[in-house]
């Protein structure tokens, strides 16, 4: 047979490119991974009590699952009191009168008792494998939005992580938003960009040293996207959302860079603005 009717043959037999047909491999690798890890005995990052995997217990799961389904602003996930629901939309205050860029927030639990000594040892402790249980939560809580609102998984093209200061790289080592990002690409099967939004400057003082107005000043003008985004919608990741000026800047930096829209998925959301 010629050289030419060999190839053409082979193209008909193997349909698929190298590179997709490898991606498939990977991705078949990684689910026979997590299926493997899943019957491995841990004590949950929580309550310290029996799961699997590093994951959380079923019991702190269904707590985080909880406090996500809660009610709580559509746009900044900022949780509101039985007074505040019927106003304004449904959107809080800041959300109503100066909406942000982007265009709605899931949230897995509110950064409080217990789930903040969770993002604590995460961050604080450099145990940067609490990001699977950190993905597993808001993962559940993306999923649960999905099902609520239908406009979840099936509008989100690719994940992108908030970029850490150099500051922050060097004391921890990683990343925190970088591997919670990393864990909701996977489990998800979304293109994970991880270097495309950068920081423009590096403050000196840290987020949670400053006030809602110095960190509202901070974030201005924060980022800039090391390439086009035309016509993607994007997942933008953090693991602790404040006052939401860092992801509205992070937000308008992807949207100039062509970016459809932009929905907020973060671990931890402050129960109030300061």
């Amino acid at each position: 047979m010629a050289p030419g009717k060999i190839r053409a043959a082979l193209v008909r037999i193997i349909p698929h490119p190298c590179a997709t047909a490898w991606a498939a491999v990977r991705r078949g690798l990684v689910r026979l991974g997590r299926g493997l890890l899943a019957g491995i005995g841990s004590n949950c990052p929580v309550c310290e009590g029996a799961a699997r995997a590093g994951l959380l217990c079923e019991a702190c799961a269904q707590d985080a699952l909880r406090q996500s389904a809660a009610r709580r602003c559509p746009r900044c996930a900022l949780r509101l009191g039985a007074t505040q629901a019927g106003k304004h939309g449904g959107l809080c205050v800041d959300c109503a009168l100066h909406p942000p860029a982007f265009a709605q927030t899931v949230a897995a639990f509110d950064y409080a008792d217990p789930f903040d000594a969770l993002i604590g040892r995460y961050k604080g402790a450099r145990r940067h494998v609490v990001a699977s249980a950190l993905a597993q939560a808001l993962g559940q809580a993306v999923r649960a939005a999905d099902a609520r609102s239908g406009t979840g998984l099936a509008s989100i093209d690719a994940v992108v992580p908030i970029p850490a200061s150099r500051a922050s790289l060097k004391q921890r080592g990683f990343n925190p938003a970088g591997e919670l990002a990393r864990g909701l690409s996977r489990r998800f099967e979304l293109r994970l960009l991880r270097s495309v939004l950068r920081r423009r400057h590096d403050g000196a003082a840290r987020q949670a040293s400053l006030t809602r107005r110095e960190r509202e000043a901070a974030a201005l003008d924060a980022y800039v996207c090391a390439r086009r985004l035309d016509g993607l919608r994007i997942a933008l990741v953090d693991d602790v959302m404040t006052t939401g000026s860092t992801a509205d800047a992070a937000a308008r930096a992807l949207l100039a860079a062509g970016a459809a829209s932009v929905t907020v998925w973060v671990a931890a959301r402050t129960p109030k603005s300061f």
